[in-house]
């Protein structure tokens, strides 16, 4: 065509009739409503959350009669305005798919709610020297919660504590994932042991699931947690007492569960008649170098060799308490497989732990 090899042709020209920088369907009054918006949760010192999905719900509640603009809208109005900061996102997403990481596994397969619970530790405020230690726990499926307490000190006897206040405050969920601090899995060099909190877990017929060891995107959501904790509260207010964290730390608990709307079941979970103690592990096979490159994982200080072809992916460990029997998964494309079961007795020292839930 003659217009595509003409000579004059001005590219900086757009006759298209829509100015630069203006938005076609929101105009300036919605621009005003949510910079109006986002400025009274900035100000509101019962509010933490300021970005889309927060506006949205004020929004609802101040113009019930004008629809809400969808939440890709407001981010982009909030980054125009200057109101918004873009975090980096972790990279281990994709490596966790490639080398098979048992997520469909631990929340589909397993038929059941799970919790993520962790430590939050050394945290300290003007004037004291002892260092403040919190719990957090979180659910990542719907309906999500995330929530923070103050505990003295990261031990099994806080553990215990706080669960039993939070399955009576919010819900017992059917299994808990957890890191492998020693609080949680127990001895550091006993094998096969069953430890204080695991033992209590399994009491209240909760399963408990290790996450991987030294690998925080396997406790992504819990991680999640923390780092919104760091960002939205601690680092957000200059704490002159431990009064003033533990008041304002139940104000964020408060707010945190209306941003997520959660809701606690309205009926308690009844005992399983027939519940089968298990505990999980999530392990990445490695190569052992001092036994001629034989594949293992570690389950509770006890080698357990594992096929050449598995070295480097994960894979999921079911310890059954009631037969003493270890089964390893392998979950591929969404399907789980096993993959090898052995004897995996309890250590004669738990034995009356043992008798406690079985």
């Amino acid at each position: 065509m003659v217009w595509t090899k003409s000579p004059n042709q001005d590219f900086t020209k757009d006759d298209r009739g829509w100015p630069q920088g203006k938005r076609r369907k929101w105009d300036k009054t919605t621009e005003h409503r949510i910079k109006e918006i986002h400025r009274a949760l900035e100000d509101e010192p019962l509010e933490f959350y300021t970005g889309a999905s927060a506006i949205v719900d004020k929004w609802r509640e101040k113009y019930p009669d004008s629809p809400a603009p969808p939440l890709i809208t407001i981010g982009r109005i909030l980054s125009d305005l200057g109101l918004s900061t873009t975090r980096k996102k972790g990279r281990n997403k994709g490596a966790a798919r490639y080398l098979c990481y048992p997520e469909h596994t631990i929340y589909t397969l397993l038929g059941g709610r799970v919790l993520e619970m962790d430590f939050i530790g050394k945290k300290y405020i003007t004037g004291r020297t002892e260092p403040l230690n919190f719990i957090t726990f979180s659910f990542k499926k719907e309906p999500k919660l995330r929530y923070f307490k103050r505990i003295k000190g990261q031990t099994a006897e806080n553990f215990i504590k706080q669960f039993e206040r939070f399955f009576k405050k919010f819900e017992k969920p059917d299994f808990v994932k957890v890191d492998n601090a020693l609080t949680m899995i127990g001895s550091a060099s006993g094998k096969r042991n069953i430890s204080k909190a695991m033992s209590y877990l399994l009491q209240k017929q909760v399963v408990p699931i290790f996450a991987v060891p030294r690998k925080p995107f396997s406790q992504a959501s819990i991680e999640g947690n923390n780092s919104v904790f760091a960002r939205k509260f601690w680092n957000r207010i200059d704490f002159k007492s431990v009064e003033e964290v533990d008041e304002k730390l139940e104000w964020f608990n408060l707010s945190s569960q209306r941003y997520l709307h959660y809701q606690a079941p309205k009926t308690e979970a009844k005992s399983k008649k027939y519940f089968i103690p298990k505990i999980y592990f999530i392990r990445q096979v490695k190569e052992n170098k001092e036994q001629t490159g034989k594949p293992f994982i570690d389950i509770l200080n006890e080698k357990v060799f594992l096929p050449k072809s598995y070295i480097n992916y994960f894979i999921l460990a079911e310890w059954n308490l009631k037969k003493e029997q270890l089964s390893i998964y392998f979950e591929k494309e969404l399907k789980s497989k096993m993959i090898k079961q052995l004897s995996f007795k309890i250590n004669l020292k738990s034995k009356e732990r043992r008798s406690h839930f079985i």
